[in-house]
């Protein structure tokens, strides 16, 4: 009896014991706040996050990390993000992730997760503009960087028609917005690039349409009236397809329009929507060559049957785990840095290579 009494002491305090480690197993919960639900690749970046955080809690044995993952309707509503970063900071989490739609919107919020030593983690756009020290880290692409991609992918199929060209020709640019750091950045670096391409064989570049566009550029411009490339930058006034469909109207009609970039998934769709009606877009040498940005199975459709000449690829998957490794970092006090998360240019000749196919969303 005595010998039983002492196997039941043993294992209730086994059990004891094992329930005192577990409860001293950290737990983290991360609040992230992405620019939107709108497209697919803000789902792409959820798929990532969600994948990252079970391996991690696989490997932990237990519940490690938890997050919630939230987006405004639509990327160019700014109050409704407000507020949800607003409950985030409020909700007291390990760390945030946050991807601004509006660079100057939160700078006083961050100052306040800041002040209670809440690390805030960008990816996407990131967070320019934010309190020195706010920001931790970033997990985005380098968008200056992957719009000069876009250009020159669009620059070896257009060079020779404009050097042919007796004229001026047009290339058009959509973007959805101009405030969000991803789109932005993008869009001025497509412009740069093409000014740098357009001199290096002689040619003067003019920019003209959006303000903030045309202001942007770092590139030597001329005036409109001796320019042999005339660059237009369009901005609708919300961020929707239908919306960018109408700006790309715009250029697509204009006679001397050779190529178009549409900024971002929303854009580039824009551009295609705007194409149903037009059938300018395509391939050949005769047609306007248009290039998008990100995927989606309208974008890829249209790159695959050629009426979209290319696009630009982000790792949206892959943005979605390297955030959840540096927010779990960060927490646990280690130093973190920013992560260019990569892209890469693709057409109907290399769209299902698999280091491509891995890139693209639905």
């Amino acid at each position: 009896m005595k010998k039983i009494l002492a196997l039941v002491l043993a294992l209730a305090m086994m059990a004891v014991l094992a329930c005192s480690a577990i409860a001293e197993q950290p737990t983290y919960h991360f609040e992230i706040v992405s620019k939107g639900f709108q497209s697919t690749y803000w789902q792409a970046v959820l798929k990532g996050t969600e994948a990252r955080t079970k391996e991690i809690n696989d490997e932990a044995g237990y519940e490690k990390i938890t997050f919630q993952f939230v987006g405004p309707d639509a990327e160019s509503n700014v109050a409704q993000q407000v507020s949800q970063f607003e409950s985030a900071v409020n909700a007291n989490p390990a760390a945030i992730g946050f991807a601004a739609v509006d660079q100057e919107a939160f700078v006083d919020l961050i100052a306040q997760a800041q002040s209670k030593n809440i690390p805030i983690i960008g990816f996407d756009s990131g967070v320019p503009g934010a309190p020195e020290g706010a920001v931790y880290a970033n997990a985005s692409t380098d968008n200056y960087a992957a719009g000069g991609v876009a250009a020159e992918g669009m620059w070896a199929k257009i060079k020779d028609r404009i050097a042919a060209a007796e004229g001026q020709v047009r290339i058009g640019e959509v973007n959805q917005e101009a405030t969000g750091e991803s789109v932005t950045n993008r869009g001025k670096g497509f412009i740069d690039k093409i000014i740098e391409l357009a001199a290096a064989e002689g040619w003067g570049c003019a920019v003209i349409g959006n303000e903030y566009y045309v202001n942007g550029t770092t590139g030597a411009v001329v005036p409109e009236a001796d320019a042999k490339i005339i660059i237009e930058v369009r901005v609708p006034s919300a961020t929707y397809v239908d919306l960018c469909a109408t700006e790309a109207s715009v250029i697509l009609n204009e006679e001397d329009t050779i190529a178009i970039f549409g900024s971002n998934q929303v854009a580039a769709e824009g551009v295609l929507v705007a194409n149903e009606s037009l059938y300018v877009c395509g391939s050949g040498d005769d047609e306007i060559i248009a290039v998008g940005f990100d995927s989606g199975s309208t974008i890829k459709a249209a790159v695959s049957d050629g009426t979209m000449y290319g696009a630009v690829t982000q790792a949206p998957v892959g943005i979605g785990r390297v955030l959840v490794d540096l927010l779990l970092a960060s927490a646990e006090g280690q130093e973190v840095k920013d992560t260019d998360t990569g892209c890469a240019f693709y057409t109907a000749e290399n769209i299902n290579n698999e280091e491509i196919a891995q890139n693209l969303y639905d």
